[in-house]
């Protein structure tokens, strides 16, 4: 039997002009055509996330337990960007193509905490045949523009494009897409409301969403005592 692992993998990003890094959980026993996790860190964070969340020994006792079936879990560093700009394209065709070459992966899945949730819910909204799952923990998404975000996004026109709450209006989602929002009812950015108002939008448009208000502020804390519900979700 092998041993899963966290694999580094390091990017010579050329659409970035620099060099960035991954980390990737590869579970035991791993073959290849497994559905790939991108999980995406929040504002501050990096690809050590799946450290700071203990991925790998959470995962791993979940598979041996039977809660979830293996899969691939990639965690990109997107640095403090919110994926807009040159982060999507080095998302889209740096990050993915090495992830899908290197372990020939089938399905993917995408979820982040924070901004990263953000990201992920902007990115399979608005490329939605290309992720099965979507998942938003604690997600940045607010339905007024702060003015110290603008600099993200450079015009409200822009904010607007990128955001998840405008997003639903006007994309459209295929019907086996399943979406997971959560948030702790004490999130010091309030974004339990903009969990609240994306799931009264999909739930309008028919879509798979389920929404969870949990105890709980914006710290990884919240995230680590909800860890193994999004694992369940994406590896189900």
């Amino acid at each position: 039997m092998n041993n899963s692992k966290i694999d580094t993998i390091e990017i010579q990003s050329k659409v970035l002009g620099k060099a960035m890094a991954m980390k990737v959980y590869v579970p035991a026993d791993f073959t290849e055509g497994l559905p790939t996790l991108y999980f995406m860190h929040g504002r501050n964070g990096d690809e050590n996330i799946i450290h700071a969340l203990d991925i790998q020994a959470v995962a791993d006792k979940m598979i041996a337990d039977g809660r979830m079936h293996p899969i691939l879990i990639a965690c990109p560093r997107m640095e403090d960007a919110l994926g807009l700009g040159a982060f999507e394209d080095y998302f889209f065709n740096e990050v993915m193509p090495i992830v899908e070459k290197q372990y020939k992966t089938s399905v993917r899945r995408i979820g982040g905490v924070s901004a990263g949730g953000f990201i992920a819910l902007n990115y399979a909204f608005r490329h939605p045949y290309l992720f099965e799952r979507v998942g938003g923990h604690m997600p940045a998404i607010e339905d007024v523009l702060d003015d110290d975000d603008l600099h993200y996004f450079g015009t409200s026109e822009q904010w607007k494009a990128n955001n998840p709450l405008f997003l639903v209006q006007k994309c459209t989602l295929p019907s086996t897409m399943e979406i997971y929002l959560d948030a702790g009812s004490e999130d010091e950015g309030g974004f339990y409301r903009g969990c609240a108002q994306l799931a009264e939008r999909l739930a309008a448009r028919g879509a798979q969403v389920q929404n969870h208000l949990n105890e709980g502020h914006h710290t990884i804390d919240y995230i680590k005592a909800h860890l193994e519900e999004y694992l369940m979700f994406y590896a189900k």
